[in-house]
């Protein structure tokens, strides 16, 4: 049985890290090339970017609509699960599956909403425990639902207290960025977001707003904290060292993120270097943390979204 879960999970983990290679090999071509036009140059940066990665996404997410890879990141396999449903003669019992997300436990019956605090990424439980039938039947109901699964399999979910923290953290994060910049630069800088002339049309909308503001922040933090987060975390899990897995899981989530930031970085810029790269890891441990800790992405996003707007919104006024 233990072997099954093993595989099951390196195998969420190789589209996520075949995505991540992926994107950054892209970026530093595009990084490369000399384009004649500065917004088809920005707007394939960002392809790069998402494109691998929303890819990996879809490729794990798949999976758990198939009701394989995701079940691998709650727990036991859903090899195993099935296995114990069918020795105990029971299908589509309970609602409190490790799969499903923390919206769709608080409209179900009590019993599972009591379940959420041990859900932060997975259950603790040694992987060769024995599943208990509620949860097995619950895996047959998100095998079937793709969207539901892959919802599951990335928390992606909001409440309003994740406003609350997102701004939190996405505040405090970007203070000590702006410490490490004065440090690293004798000024607050903008960490690229420059605009000369203005013309208000849709390349502009993308390039200043729509990109760096809102859909960066959602398709990495899908990513970085919804896939990378959490693959790494049920990895650990089912090697026994769970007490480890949050620790590991948040580090490797920050690292490859600061990662991703540091591509198109000249190296010989050690002040750039050691500036992005630290203000890059504080925020990705942050978010990562708070991910962990609430159960969903949602504030991450928003962590995320306050991160970039205070350097691009204050550029766009002139500041």
């Amino acid at each position: 049985m233990g072997k099954v879960v093993a595989r099951q999970s390196v195998n969420v983990l190789m589209p996520t890290g075949f995505g991540l290679v992926v994107a950054i090999v892209l970026l530093e071509s595009a990084n490369s090339t000399s384009f004649g036009d500065a917004n088809v140059a920005n707007l394939l940066g960002y392809l790069c970017v998402w494109v691998p990665l929303l890819v990996a996404i879809g490729v794990a997410g798949g999976g758990v609509a198939r009701g394989g890879w995701g079940s691998s990141l709650d727990g036991p396999g859903a090899a195993i699960l099935h296995g114990s449903a069918a020795t105990a003669g029971v299908s589509g019992a309970g609602s409190s599956s490790v799969l499903t997300s923390p919206d769709s436990v608080s409209g179900g019956d009590s019993a599972a909403a009591g379940s959420v605090s041990n859900l932060a990424l997975g259950s603790d439980r040694a992987p060769d425990r024995a599943p208990d039938c509620a949860h097995a039947g619950s895996v047959d109901d998100d095998a079937g639902n793709g969207i539901r699964s892959g919802k599951s399999l990335l928390r992606l979910s909001i409440r309003p207290i994740d406003l609350v923290w997102g701004l939190g953290v996405g505040l405090l994060a970007r203070t000590v960025a702006s410490l490490i910049e004065i440090l690293g630069y004798g000024s607050i800088g903008t960490a690229g977001a420059t605009f000369g002339e203005t013309v208000h049309d849709g390349w502009w909308l993308f390039s200043a707003l729509l990109a760096p503001v809102l859909l960066a922040p959602f398709v990495e933090e899908l990513f970085f904290r919804g896939l990378v987060l959490r693959g790494v975390y049920r990895q650990v899990t089912t090697l026994g060292a769970a007490r480890w897995a949050g620790p590991i899981a948040v580090g490797v989530s920050g690292l490859t993120f600061a990662l991703m930031h540091l591509v198109t970085i000249d190296p010989g810029n050690t002040s750039t270097v050691v500036v992005v790269g630290v203000s890059t890891l504080i925020f990705g441990l942050a978010a990562a943390s708070l991910a962990l800790a609430t159960a969903r992405i949602g504030g991450a996003i928003v962590a995320h979204v306050t991160f970039n707007g205070l350097v691009i919104v204050p550029a766009l006024l002139g500041f």
